[in-house]
């Protein structure tokens, strides 16, 4: 389906479009898409070739890759209001990961090729937008170091803390919305690791779980501990 404006409203405060004008923000809407996931559709696989890069509207993607014996290795969950598969549009053209829909879920799709030719096209826009991904891997060098020299503990928190919404109540509530071996998974810990550092947190006080849903009780302690 073509983009009503309150799309375009969502989409152009991600890092990639800040550095776009007005004009140029609608000739990339002009070439985009919504487009509706169930649970567990695959929406591209590893290798494919790079047609579009996404914005998720709603719900989750689980983007992985899978070990040679099959087994399955979460590198990212993308929620609301990010992009993702944007760098591959720089890279070559495949995707490097397989990416699945956790949970119903709404995408913008935007057209790779479309996007390249406004780039060639406008060497200012390509200055503006290398300042953007600068930050944006400079973020990136921040997980990277928070999965490699970070206790499990200090991961799931962290983990937990980056899934509170800007407007949260006292004391905020987190919804999982993916299974919990999934999560472990991203955070590079084994899903029994996972149930043993939350029972532990429970039990000192720090939060409560309902479900799938995690109640922060202290935010201020959490962050100590992590």
């Amino acid at each position: 389906m073509p983009l009503e404006r309150p799309d375009i409203e969502r989409f152009r405060h991600t890092y990639l479009f800040t550095a776009l004008t007005d004009e140029e923000i609608d000739t990339v809407a002009i070439h985009a898409t919504t487009r509706e996931c169930r649970p567990g559709e695959i929406l591209f696989t590893q290798g494919a070739p790079c047609h579009h890069f996404f914005h998720v509207e709603a719900g989750v993607i689980k983007l992985y890759r899978l070990s040679p014996s099959g087994e399955e290795k979460v590198m990212e969950l993308v929620g609301p209001n990010h992009l993702f598969a944007e760098a591959v549009v720089f890279m070559g053209g495949r995707y490097p990961v397989h990416a699945e829909a956790v949970e119903t879920a709404r995408l913008i799709a935007f057209d790779s090729k479309n996007f390249m030719e406004l780039l060639r096209a406008n060497m200012d826009l390509c200055f503006r937008l290398m300042s953007s991904m600068s930050m944006r891997m400079h973020a990136l060098i921040n997980d990277i170091d928070r999965l490699t020299l970070h206790s499990g503990t200090e991961r799931l928190i962290q983990y937990l803390l980056d899934q509170l919404p800007h407007d949260a109540s006292a004391p905020p509530s987190i919804r999982l919305g993916v299974p919990k071996q999934v999560i472990a998974s991203r955070l590079g810990i084994q899903p029994e690791t996972l149930s043993r550092i939350l029972g532990r947190l429970r039990n000192e006080g720090l939060l409560e779980i309902h479900d799938d849903t995690v109640v922060l009780k202290s935010i201020e302690a959490l962050r100590r501990h992590g």
